[in-house]
């Protein structure tokens, strides 16, 4: 048998020298890759949206604090709410507060759009970074 890599095929004749070797870079690169993807989504989420993003319509008023891919802060039209849960994806920050849920979105030209869903009612308001 050549020396290297061999891989075993479950009882066939296993696979060894250049070919096998190639394989086997091939599924550490596409692990590695994998790894990547999953963990540079959140960071990108964070990157994205990191921050103080505020904006005003009329009465209402609405500001996002952000850090680590986490919301630290919600103003929503009169006082700070607590922010209950929270989930980051690439560009976007979904989280949940009491009497509703918002969703955080970083726009291509650098400002986001803020989404609020209460009680059936949805608000959509324009945020800038402060």
């Amino acid at each position: 048998m050549a020396p290297g890599i061999a891989i075993d095929l479950g009882g066939q004749r296993p696979i060894v020298g250049p070919v096998a070797e190639d394989l086997h870079r091939r599924l550490v690169c596409g692990a590695l890759a994998a790894l990547a993807a999953a963990f540079g989504t959140r960071a990108m989420a964070a990157d994205d949206l990191e921050g103080t993003w505020g904006g005003a319509s009329g009465q209402l008023t609405a500001q996002v604090i952000v850090a680590g891919g986490q919301v630290l802060g919600f103003f929503w039209r009169d006082d700070y709410v607590e922010v209950t849960t929270a989930s980051a994806a690439a560009g976007q920050i979904s989280f949940d507060f009491h009497g509703g849920h918002a969703v955080l979105t970083r726009q291509p030209d650098g400002t986001a759009v803020l989404e609020v869903t209460e009680g059936g009612h949805a608000t959509r308001m324009a945020l800038k970074r402060d």
